[in-house]
């Protein structure tokens, strides 16, 4: 599977989840009138809903080398689903709780 069908995966099924929990219909019935199948809907279903694994709640984080020591390093999140937020750096770090929030 190519990047791009992964990123087309991985925002086909929360939309169908969504629109799903939206229609009022049983998952069954949703499946059929939009010819899916069941077990992967299920499976998305309750991945959307997963909690984290660590019981700490606090999520892995990898440090690429080759990071500058520089005042002015630009920090970056990579989430599960291929999301990015980039260039975070001191001067913009308070936008990011809310863009967090808004994002969930």
């Amino acid at each position: 599977m190519t990047a791009l069908e992964k990123i087309q995966v991985r925002t086909f099924w929360p939309i169908h989840i969504e629109h799903w929990q939206a229609s009022g219909q049983s998952q069954a019935a949703y499946c059929r009138q939009h010819d899916l199948c069941p077990q992967k809907f299920n499976y998305w279903k309750r991945k959307s809903t997963a909690k984290p694994t660590d019981p700490s709640g606090f999520a892995h984080i990898r440090v690429d080398e080759g990071i500058s020591s520089s005042p002015a390093i630009r920090l970056s999140l990579r989430f599960n689903d291929g999301t990015r937020l980039e260039g975070i750096t001191q001067g913009n770090i308070q936008f990011i709780q809310p863009l967090l929030e808004l994002l969930r």
